[in-house]
C-alpha cells in the first residue's frame, strides 16, 4: 500500500473484464474530468479480449493511465483492492468499464463533501442504453429533497434487494482516500455481486460520514452484455454469508432494527427464490417448492417479471 502525499485529486478504478466495446469511451470519461486532476487504474482481470493490450496501448501514450492485473480472475471486488493499494490520489472512485461521467462531475462532487465534511459523496445515477429511455435513477421525491447524509438506518432502509424502490446500493460514491485508510476497510474478494454494498456498509459502521446529493453525474449503462453474469446460487448464498457476518457485526451497536432486518430478509428471500429457480430450471418442480415453503414470501416474487427481478441485482462482470 502506498503511503506518499497524493499525487492528483481523483483515481479512478476501473475493473476490466471484457470490456474492449466500451473501454475507451468509460478511460476518455474519466481523462476528461474538468477542474481536476486525475489518474486511471485499469485493473484487467483476466477476461478473453484484448482489454490489457488496448489499456497497455493508452498507458503508453498518456501517463494518467496505470494498468495493472489481477493474479487470477477474481472478480470486480478484487480488482478495485489492487487500485485502493496503488492509487495516487486523494479521492477513490469506481467507474465501471461500461459507463461514463459528465465532466464536471468530480469538480462538484469535491466541492460538496469538502463544504460539509463527507468521507462519501454521492449522486444520482442517469440509466441509457440501447433500447431503453434515458432516465434517472433516484426517485423523484429524494432528488427534490437535495442534499442529504445518508446514516447506517437510512442505508439500511434504502437497499432491499429486489424491492419497489431504487436501490442505494447501486450508486457509485467517492471515498476520500485518508478516511479509507484510516478504517482499514476493504472489499470482500469473495463477492461478485454486491460487493460495493458490502463495502459502504463497512464503512458507514466504521464511522464514515456519507453525503447524497441529487444532481446526476454518473451515467450508468445498460446493454445486454451488462446482463451475462445471472445471479448464480453461489454468488446469492455468498452475499447471505457476508450478510449474516454483518448482523454478527451488528448485534452490540444497537443499529440491528427493523430497517436493518427488512433488508437481511430481503436477501434471504433472495436466496430461497434463487433456489426455487435453479430446481425449476432443472425440472425438479418438488426441489422448486421446498425453499417457497421455508420462506412463503420468497414465492410473491414470481407474480413480478422473472427477468426485470433479476435484473435488479445482477453484477456487470466476472
Amino acid at each position: 500500500m502506498r503511503d506518499e502525499a497524493p499525487s492528483c485529486d481523483v483515481s479512478f478504478a476501473v475493473a476490466c473484464y471484457d470490456a474492449l466495446p466500451y473501454l475507451d469511451a468509460a478511460i476518455e470519461s474519466a481523462l476528461s474530468q474538468a477542474g481536476v486532476s486525475v489518474e486511471v487504474l485499469v485493473v484487467e482481470d483476466h477476461g478473453s479480449d484484448a482489454s490489457l493490450a488496448h489499456a497497455q496501448a493508452w498507458q503508453a501514450r498518456d501517463p494518467r493511465v496505470r494498468v495493472f492485473r489481477t493474479p487470477a480472475n477474481g472478480g470486480p471486488g478484487a480488482a478495485r483492492n489492487i487500485a485502493i493499494d496503488e492509487m495516487r490520489g486523494r479521492w477513490f472512485a469506481v467507474l465501471d468499464s461500461d459507463d461514463l461521467l459528465a465532466p464536471q462531475r468530480s469538480r462538484l462532487l469535491i466541492d460538496v463533501a469538502d463544504a460539509h465534511g463527507a468521507d462519501l459523496i454521492a449522486d444520482d445515477l442517469v440509466l441509457f442504453g440501447e433500447g431503453i429511455e434515458e432516465h434517472r435513477f433516484l426517485p423523484p421525491e429524494l432528488a427534490a429533497e437535495g442534499g442529504r447524509w445518508i446514516d447506517p438506518e437510512f442505508y439500511f432502509a434504502s437497499t432491499i434487494m429486489l424491492g419497489t424502490e431504487p436501490n442505494l446500493g447501486f450508486l457509485k460514491p467517492m471515498i476520500r482516500k485518508s478516511a479509507l485508510d484510516t478504517s482499514g476497510v476493504r472489499y470482500d474478494p469473495g463477492l461478485r455481486i454486491g460487493e460495493d454494498d458490502a463495502l459502504i456498509v463497512r464503512l458507514l459502521l466504521a464511522g464514515l460520514s456519507y453525503y447524497l446529493m441529487p444532481e446526476p453525474g454518473y451515467r450508468y449503462r445498460k446493454h445486454g452484455a451488462s446482463i451475462s453474469h445471472r445471479l448464480s446460487l453461489a454468488n446469492a448464498e455468498k452475499m447471505l454469508r457476508s450478510e449474516h457476518l454483518l448482523r454478527a457485526d451488528l448485534a452490540a451497536t444497537g443499529l440491528a432494527g427493523r430497517a436493518y432486518r427488512r433488508r437481511l430478509g430481503s436477501i434471504e428471500r433472495a436466496v430461497a427464490f434463487t433456489h426455487s429457480v435453479e430446481a425449476m430450471k432443472a425440472r425438479k418442480p418438488l426441489a422448486a417448492l421446498a425453499p417457497l415453503l421455508a420462506n412463503p414470501r420468497a414465492a410473491l416474487l414470481y407474480a413480478l417479471p422473472l427477468k426485470a427481478r433479476i435484473g435488479r441485482i445482477l453484477g456487470r462482470g466476472q
